[in-house]
């Protein structure tokens, strides 16, 4: 009895040994409740006593990115004098969240992060969580070429899933969304590669190639989403709004009609005549009229908003009315009503400063910096 006891102690002792490397779970619930350093310590401990295994590998790859990598927000607020002789301001919520972020890493902790990742790809290169993690780092970081790389190389090396091609699309979106449209169109060009038949990447990619005035390109992609998805009102619209963006008005117009078609909406209608006005002011206008007659369907706002494109298409495309219209658009951010206007009043007027300026608010509102310039 006494030998089983000594027996069944030395086991437990054994299994609860302080100095027995972490597992895998272990570490990742480390970074999970914000200990990146333990985790870290504990990650490079178990790598080094268990170098083949690929699941340490992940973790420290993990601890070592949670360590790595900053948020740096850049707030733009008037200080006071009590502020300054205070040396702090304080900061709403809001400001803070609307505040620009950037991603920033320890290059020495991310490459060492990417080694780990690297060697874990090559021991399992059908691990879809590896090959996800590596893409996100270099995405996250802003490595275009090196994340571009990685996505390639992930396409090859898993199915080709629903699931894969939104976990992919996501990588050039975000990219896009932190106001590098440039590294969107690269990412997103190996996914619209590999799912050639996808309206949804298509579209994604056809907005970002809108956004850097790549226009041929852009209105290819466009046109193949909506030859896939005809009946899809929502990828009509936004090839129109491209089109808008890229000042080619007779091409929004077509397209918005085919939104109009599909889903009956007035919305749709009504953004046609704004097309037509940057075709042809007089008749955009006199298209407009006719949705300035109030009827039991039709919506307030938009029934005023066609009178007034209505009284600046008969005045002139850069008549004081045009003008006065081009600034309530900007003002209220309706951009893509505005451009047509603007591109009307430069047209006529090229030497109004004051349209070139709202034009290029217009697109900055839009998020479509190379457009603005």
């Amino acid at each position: 009895m006494n030998l089983l006891l000594a027996m069944v102690l030395a086991a437990t002792q054994a299994g609860s040994d302080p100095a027995a490397p972490a597992t895998a779970p272990q570490i990742e619930k480390l970074i999970q409740d914000g200990k990146a350093d333990d985790a870290l310590q504990q990650g490079r401990v178990a790598v080094a006593a268990h170098p083949d295994n690929v699941d340490l590998r992940i973790a420290l790859a993990r601890a070592l990115a949670a360590k790595a990598r900053h948020i740096n927000r850049q707030v733009n607020v008037a200080m006071s004098k009590a502020d300054v002789d205070r040396g702090q301001v304080l900061l709403k919520d809001t400001e803070l969240a609307a505040a620009p972020a950037t991603v920033d890493y320890d290059p020495a902790l991310f490459e060492e992060a990417l080694l780990h990742l690297g060697f874990a790809i090559e021991h399992a290169p059908k691990r879809e969580d590896l090959r996800v993690f590596q893409c996100f780092l270099l995405t996250d970081y802003g490595r275009i070429s090196r994340a571009k790389a990685a996505i390639e190389s992930a396409l090859v090396a898993l199915p080709k899933t629903p699931a894969l091609a939104k976990t992919m699309t996501a990588y050039g979106a975000e990219r896009a969304k932190r106001g590098d449209p440039a590294g969107g169109a690269a990412l997103l060009a190996p996914v619209v590669k590999a799912f050639p038949d996808q309206a949804p990447i298509l579209i994604d990619y056809a907005n970002v190639l809108t956004r850097l005035g790549r226009k041929a390109e852009a209105y290819a992609a466009f046109d193949r989403a909506t030859s896939l998805a005809p009946k899809e009102a929502s990828y009509a619209r936004t090839k129109a709004v491209g089109a808008v963006l890229l000042r080619d008005f007779r091409r929004a117009q077509t397209a918005f009609d085919a939104a109009f078609r599909i889903g009956r909406g007035i919305a749709d209608e009504f953004a046609s005549c704004a097309a037509a006005y940057g075709v042809d002011p007089k008749a955009g206008g006199a298209l407009m009229r006719g949705l300035a007659s109030p009827a039991p369907s039709s919506d307030p706002a938009l029934t005023e908003l066609a009178s007034k494109f209505a009284r600046a298409g008969a005045k002139g495309p850069s008549s004081t009315e045009a003008m006065t219209l081009a600034r309530e658009l900007v003002s209220s951010e309706q951009y893509v009503f505005a451009i047509p206007v603007l591109d009307r009043a430069i047209k006529a007027a090229p030497k109004n400063a004051e349209a070139k300026s709202l034009m290029a608010a217009a697109y900055r509102g839009l998020g479509c910096e190379a457009l603005a310039n």
